[in-house]
Formats: C-alpha cells, structure tokens, sequence
C-alpha cells in the first residue's frame, strides 16, 4: 500500500510539473501535447511510489509436487516442518491449480501469466519459447527491482532473445558475486541479498529439482519410514508394496524440498527481511507417477500453495477454498509493485491477482479454472518430426471436473510400443505396465480415454470413475462453458488450427528424452 505523505509527494509533484510545463497563456496545441507527457510522467511516477511500498517476494516453487505437506495438507507420511510453519503463519490454498501438468509449459504460463494454449510453441514440453512473449520477471527487472533465481527457471527447452542470446527471464542467475555453481540454495540467495541494492525490493526465484525423479530406490525405507504408514493409494493404482515404497522414496524427496524451504527462510529471517517478504511455496504439477504429471485430472494440477507475508496477509493462519490458477502470480506480484504488465511491453494477462485474497476481502468470484495439454514428452507418438500430442482441455466447477479429448484415437501415454514415453519412469509404471492390457490398472493409467470425461471430485478425487455416459445434460453444459472460455482466449483448438501443436518442432535431440 502507498503511504498518505507518498500520495501527498506524488500529488504535490503533478501539480508542479503541470506548472511548468502548461502554462496559462500556453496554446492549446502545445497544452494537449503536454498533456501526453504529463500523463506518461504520472504513471511511471504512480508505479514508482507504489514499487517503493511493494513487498520482496521470495517463490519457491518445487518440480512435480502434488500436496503431500504434514500440517499444511493433512499427509501423515511426510514431515515437512518449515512449509508447515509458512502454513501456520500465512494462507494455504486448498483449489490451487497449474493450467498444464508438465513443467516447461507451466512454468511458461508461470512466467508470462497466460495459459498455454496462448503461447504458441510454449505449450509443448521442450518447445522453443517464443521470443515476443514477455515475463514478468523481466518486467521488474526493468523497473528496478532487484531479481535473481537459483535452480530451475524454466525448461527443458530453448529460449532465446529476438536477438538470438539467451534468455534470462530478467533474473541474476546463481546467487550475488562470489557464489559457486555448486552453493547451497540459501548460500546462493545470502549473496543476492548481500548484493542487492539495499533501497530496493527484490524478487527471488528458487526453483527445486525436487521431488523429480529418479529417486535412490528405497530411500525411504533406509529413512525408517514403513509402507504401512501410508494412508491411502490411490484408487488409479494397485495397493501393494512396490507402490507404498515407491510412494515412500517420493516422501524423501518433499522432505528434502522442505529441508530448502527451511534453510532459504533461516536466510531470509537472518537477514531481517522476513516481516516484509512475500514468501510463495507451490509446485509445477503433480507427482511423476502413472495418471499424474503429464495428463489430465484433478491430482494432476492440483498443487500445494502456501503464501506468508507477515506484514501483508490478513488473518493469517486461515485456508483458502477459492480456485486458483498458477497464472495468477504474474498479475499478482505486478500489481503488488503498481505495474500494469501489457503497459510495459508483456502479451495480455489471462490470469487475475490474488491480492484480494491476501487482503482477505475477495472482490471476483472464481466460479471455475481451466486447464489442458499438448504435445508432452517428444517423439512417443508417429505423424510428425517431433511426434503427436494428446490434446485436451477440462474444466472443474464446484465438484465438477469435465475433461474434453481431442485425439481420442490416441495413446494418451505415448504408443505402447514406444514405450509409453508420456509418463515418467518408475516401479509403479513398471509394475503396471508388466500387467498387461487386460488389466484394470493398465487401462486407467495408459489405456485410450474417450472424447468426453466427467468426475464428481465429492466421491470419487481419483478420476476412476467416468460418469459422462450417466449425466449428458452437465457434460453439454460444461463443455459449452468450457469452449467458449477457450475461444475467449484465441485457442487454436477452437478455431481449427489446434494441428499447429504438433507441428511445431522440438529442439531435443533425437537420443533423448
């Protein structure tokens, strides 16, 4: 918020510099050329005193976390004690959703606050991103806040300047002057902060390689922890021991997430910048197993999000049931620091700021969120150089979760003969996969899906049990909703040009995946 004696300076300068540069006896041609000036001035100078009040901003953003957080999200089999404590203290979200399920498009949606289906080639996994397309991050750092990441930004994938260089996305990338490739994430974020401009706000960008596979095979077990303590499977896969250890190695690595969570905010506090920082946790999709990250369901891009701000966050310590996308955060953060992103050279934002939320006082409603898929993993489908995609989009309302599939003719996991490509690697899908086509398991988790899919999230969270044939009416209406949200946003899918996805093609190499 701006303070009065900073509204009182910004008021007071208009006046002078109207003064100056409208003079009473000046002709009208001159004073309607000055009035521009002024204008532009006032609105750089406005964004200027905002920025000035705006809070840091530390994101912490976890690759292929779905919640699975002690306190925060009720999970038994983890101990996540610094998201918990964030959790306490801030605002945890229980409708937060990514807009896809894979990391490079999400994370370009992250960025550029649009979904992908607006981004042309950046809707693919390993896509080139489109230069014309600007970050937020890069909006800031024009602006003079002080940006810096560690860890993973964006990719896999290339992006690179109009004029050819490598991006950066605005962001000083390995911690402040000094700090080693191979330095801890909080010795990393201790440079930047000893670095940064001390007058200045700050955003930071830590981005974990965790929970990511691979994982060291029964990791969890060497940790102490028993299959046992697993409170439920879910119903997409078989309960039985391979998947309960496979689940437990998973559980070591969203301790060792919050392990860097604790350690950046032990950094941020030791810096005396804790009370006046925004800290976002949250993660680009759901967990890398069968029927999660890469496809289409509630598990899928339903992620953890917690936010703190001790100075900015009314009532803190509540639950917010609202829904949420994650373009949400490039508006958000914009807003916080009095930037209007396409003013300042960024594609028109699709997502809504969450700062009524913070506030506590929500003036939008969020009646649904949307989110969809294109072309994954590269070459796991023939037709053309990089390989087909699998198509759809869905929407949840309420308990509602409507998934609409393009390409139903599709493997929506890549061809078995490939491989299923489209889903990461692993004893679940090893086990599932090894028990064939005609097993129940294998069809929910790689068989073909049909053109229309509906799940009631009230009794059935898993997505198992299609209820389309059984309610035709809700599936016309929501699909009808769906696509003309989807035509709102100049989808190609809607206009019959949605082949340009797999046209696109990918610059991974041939010999890998």
């Amino acid at each position: 918020m701006v303070s009065e004696g900073r509204r009182n300076e910004f008021t007071r300068g208009c006046g002078e510099m109207r003064n100056r540069i409208l003079p009473r006896d000046g002709g009208w041609g001159m004073r309607r050329a000055m009035v521009a000036v002024l204008a532009s001035w006032a609105v750089a100078c406005l964004a200027a005193t905002t920025a000035a009040a705006a809070p840091n901003v530390l994101f912490i953003i976890a690759d292929d976390a779905s919640c699975h957080f002690r306190d925060a999200y009720g999970c038994r089999w983890v101990r996540t004690p610094h998201v918990d404590r964030l959790a306490a203290r801030g605002i945890v979200f229980d409708n937060a959703y990514v807009p896809t399920s894979k990391c490079a498009p999400c994370r370009a949606a992250i960025l550029t606050g649009r979904n992908p289906w607006q981004l042309e080639e950046a809707a693919n996994h390993w896509p080139t991103f489109p230069p014309q397309y600007k970050a937020f991050t890069e909006v800031l750092a024009e602006r003079g806040v002080s940006c810096g990441a560690a860890g993973k930004v964006w990719g896999p994938g290339v992006a690179l300047t109009s004029a050819g260089k490598p991006r950066s996305w605005g962001l000083a990338v390995g911690g402040g002057k000094g700090a080693k490739k191979d330095a801890s994430p909080a010795e990393q974020f201790r440079r930047f902060l000893a670095d940064r401009p001390a007058d200045s706000p700050f955003f930071y960008w830590f981005g974990s390689t965790n929970p990511h596979r691979a994982y060291p095979r029964d990791a969890g077990l060497a940790a102490g922890k028993k299959p046992d303590d697993i409170d439920r499977v879910p119903a997409c896969w078989p309960d039985n021991d391979i998947v309960r250890r496979d689940m437990l190695d998973y559980a070591t690595e969203i301790e060792a997430f919050d392990a860097e969570v604790g350690s950046l905010l032990e950094t941020l506090e030791s810096a005396g910048l804790a009370d006046d920082t925004l800290v976002i946790v949250t993660s680009d999709h759901g967990m890398p197993f069968p029927r999660l990250k890469g496809h289409t369901f509630d598990l899928a891009h339903r992620v953890p999000l917690v936010a703190c701000w001790p100075k900015g966050i009314v009532r803190p310590g509540r639950r917010e049931a609202a829904l949420t996308s994650a373009i949400d955060f490039a508006p958000t953060i914009l807003e916080l620091h009095g930037l209007d992103g396409p003013a300042c050279g960024m594609a028109a934002i699709t997502g809504a700021s969450l700062t009524d939320l913070l506030r506590g006082v929500p003036d939008r409603e969020r009646p649904f969120v949307i989110v969809g898929r294109e072309r994954n993993d590269v070459r796991c489908r023939p037709g053309t150089e990089s390989g087909l995609g699998y198509p759809a989009r869905a929407i949840r309302r309420g308990d509602l979760f409507y998934v609409h599939n393009f390409a139903p003719d599709r493997w929506p996991c890549g061809n078995p003969e490939l491989g299923l490509a489209d889903t990461d690697d692993g004893p679940t899908k090893q086990l599932i996969d090894a028990s064939g086509q005609d097993d129940r398991f294998w069809q929910l988790c790689f068989g073909k899906r049909p053109a229309d899919e509906l799940y009631d999230l009230a009794s059935d969270v898993d997505c198992v049990r299609n209820i389309a044939a059984d309610r035709p009416q809700t599936v016309a209406t929501l699909r009808e909703q769906l696509f003309t949200e989807l035509k709102s946003q100049s989808d190609p899918r809607m206009i019959g040009k949605g082949d340009v996805f797999d046209a696109y093609p990918s610059p991974q190499p041939v010999n890998r995946r």
